[in-house]
């Protein structure tokens, strides 16, 4: 209610003073009454205005008006209303003919060629004659997605009330004339696109209007699982909601189409030139008995108006919508990204302002908002929401001054809440009794990451039920988390079925190198545990690849004013990355970059594999495989001696050779992943030798 009361507001700010010159209004108003008599008329006395309007050569004619049941003596009954009998003779003397009054309507109407009467539905009340249902306005084309559910957001009519068979069979086409008030205030500010009827999608009268006037562009409609995704008059799109109606981009209060007065009409008054090649629309707009709508703009505007105004958006193509209309659209998205903006600039400027300096910020962020949110309005004719996010900004500023007091102590009792969560326990009791050894914000500093992975995760989540998988996940994620603070490393996040966790962070650690490759191969020692508890349970045997890099690191609490998160960044974290999941090229568990090599020392066995080039950098980098530690090792070294041969024969292109070592090393270890791969690709440059300008560097994607 409230965003409609605010776009309402919006729409009287606009410049409203243009309108399409293509359409016209002929009314049947108060003068009119007192020149011809009361409404309704005799049909042969509106057959006449047919008749002039159509002299005039107007381009469609469109008929605000019907006539269901067969004219009395007086040949009364238009648009929906009856008067009582007795002036036939008389209206016969006057109008010169002994023909029917229907008649002489039926044939005004045929005679004009280019007339759409208009027709309503009943939404309650059941009709006996929908199975005839035939030659009415409706969409040439309709797709429909996900089975037709989108089409039940379409109002659905039970029953019609539309022209006698020789009226109705005159006109050029037919187009409903109903509208749908706002449930909120009974205002008028939607013009339904479509309605449901014996199996059809029909149209109303501007729509239908339009069709007429350009018969080469087809009218279609497409729906989703969620309604009415598009509507279109040949290549030009019609903004509605999901249930097809479009929002009104009213002109101004009534009168604004120019009207002409039926009985000034009749009485030769009316230029032809103010009729002619337009859009013209018949209706009844005396006091009393004119069809009269509440509309944001007009307290008593015409219903005819309403009609001109659909056909004044559509030519001039001058919409307006609002973003909620249809669901996640970028509109609505915009709508989303303005309250997050706004809010955490405010609370961001109310963190060092307060008192009268933070209350003119969010008085000038509010201004700011409105101002722009209303230029755009008027540029675009798409209404963001104002409501909620100057409420939001409002609510942001008071929750933000009421707890100024407290922040101090709030943030302590985050910092020991996400410290638990991340960190061991003995690292975490440190931090707390000495918050100020972390820098928030952002710090730069030698560190080791880690990346683990599942393989083949997606058939392993495929093969089992959804709570089995669950468990299964759990129990892995926390026997590996176990591992890194047994090492007192730091959990940055969860990744899916992986994990990403750091050493020297928060606290410096002199040996982070050491301690993650101690953690990596508890993993892998962990991972014993887990695969026994899911033989039990009859679940797939799980294998995980590590990366592992050291460097330089920015590392801070990163996110908004509501939600933090202690992390890592920078080059050498996204290597850590790419070098787990290249391990699944090598067959290897554990590949760890050259610098965690160094700085991790001589108690771990490391196998040289390859060197490689991250993608976006020119400089490759060395990489090898932990195997465990030296002194749990043993029978590697042959293994060791004939990769290192075979290593050095590759690089140098002495494919036989390196061929010759790598078997070496094979039949030391079968299965070995690393000689595999170098068996492959001696194999295939022994083949077909590489380029001259070949270096044994490997492209991590």
């Amino acid at each position: 209610m409230s965003e409609l009361r605010a776009l309402d507001y919006r729409l009287k700010q606009r410049d409203m003073s243009e309108h399409s010159p293509d359409i016209a209004i002929v009314a049947v108003d108060n003068k009119s009454l007192e020149r011809y008599g009361r409404w309704p008329w005799p049909r042969a006395r509106v057959a006449e205005v047919i008749d002039r309007i159509s002299a005039a050569k107007p381009s469609v004619i469109g008929v605000d008006g019907v006539w269901s049941e067969e004219a009395t003596e007086c040949n009364v009954g238009a648009f929906g209303t009856e008067v009582s009998a007795g002036c036939r003779g008389e209206l016969t003397q006057a109008l010169g003919s002994s023909r029917s009054g229907d008649q002489k309507l039926a044939d005004a109407i045929a005679a004009s060629g280019g007339i759409v009467l208009g027709y309503f539905f009943d939404f309650d009340r059941r009709s006996e004659s929908s199975s005839k249902w035939e030659g009415e306005g409706a969409y040439a084309i309709v797709r429909s997605e996900a089975g037709g559910i989108g089409e039940n957001r379409v109002r659905l009519a039970t029953a019609v009330t539309r022209n006698l068979p020789m009226i109705n069979d005159a006109a050029k086409s037919r187009g409903y004339f109903n509208f749908f008030p706002d449930s909120a205030d009974g205002l008028f500010r939607r013009v339904p696109m479509v309605i449901r009827f014996a199996g059809r999608m029909v149209t109303p009268l501007s729509l239908t209007m339009l069709a007429v006037h350009w018969p080469e562009r087809p009218l279609s409609i497409g729906f989703g699982p969620f309604g009415v995704t598009s509507i279109k008059l040949g290549n030009e799109s019609i903004p509605v909601a999901d249930d097809g109606q479009m929002l009104l981009n009213y002109r101004g209060r009534q009168k604004t189409f120019p009207h002409y007065s039926a009985s000034d009409l009749i009485d030769g008054q009316v230029p032809a030139e103010a009729l002619r090649d337009k859009f013209v629309l018949v209706g009844v707009t005396a006091t009393a008995v004119g069809d009269i709508r509440a509309t944001p703009l007009d307290g008593i505007y015409p219903g005819v108006e309403i009609h001109a105004t659909a056909l004044d958006n559509i030519l001039r193509r001058d919409f307006v919508s609002q973003a909620a209309d249809k669901g996640l659209t970028w509109a609505s998205l915009a709508d989303v990204g303005v309250i997050l903006f706004g809010t955490l600039l405010l609370a961001y400027s109310l963190r060092y302002l307060r008192g009268v300096r933070g209350a003119l910020v969010a008085a000038v962020i509010m201004a700011a908002f409105l101002g722009g949110s209303q230029t755009f309005f008027s540029q675009s004719g798409v209404a963001l929401r104002v409501v909620y996010p100057t409420l939001a900004f409002a609510l942001t500023y008071l929750a933000v001054s009421v707890h100024h007091y407290v922040a101090a102590e709030r943030e302590t009792r985050e910092t020991r809440r996400m410290l638990d969560l991340y960190l061991s326990p003995s690292v975490a009791r440190e931090l707390s009794l000495h918050p100020e050894m972390i820098k928030l914000g952002g710090e730069k500093s030698e560190r080791t990451v880690l990346f683990s992975d599942v393989k083949s995760f997606t058939s392993i989540s495929e093969r089992l039920a959804p709570e089995d998988l669950v468990e299964l996940l759990n129990l892995y994620l926390g026997d590996m988390t176990d591992m890194v603070f047994a090492h007192d490393g730091m959990l940055d996040k969860y990744i899916g079925d992986g994990l990403m966790a750091v050493w020297g962070a928060p606290l410096p650690q002199v040996d982070h190198a050491a301690r993650a490759c101690h953690a990596a191969l508890g993993m892998v020692e962990r991972l014993h545990h887990v695969n026994e508890h899911g033989a039990r349970r009859g679940w797939p045997e799980l294998k995980i690849r590590i990366g592992l890099n050291s460097g330089e690191m920015v590392f801070g609490n990163m996110g908004s004013a509501r939600h933090l998160s202690l992390t890592v960044m920078g080059d050498n974290v996204n290597l850590a990355s790419r070098l787990e999941g290249i391990s699944k090229l090598y067959g290897t568990t554990i590949i760890a970059a050259e610098a965690t090599v160094q700085s991790a020392g001589d108690e771990f066995l490391m196998r040289e594999l390859d060197w490689v080039r991250v993608r976006g950098k020119t400089q490759p980098v060395r990489i090898y495989e932990l195997l465990g530690l030296r002194t749990h090792m043993d029978g590697w070294a042959p293994v060791l001696r004939h990769f290192a041969d075979g290593l050095e024969a590759f690089r140098g292109q002495r494919w036989e050779e390196a061929g010759t070592a790598f078997e070496a090393a094979m039949h030391q270890r079968p299965g070995d992943g690393p000689s595999e791969l170098y068996l492959r690709r001696c194999q295939q440059y022994m083949q077909q030798p590489p380029a001259a300008s070949w270096e044994a560097v490997t492209l991590a994607e």
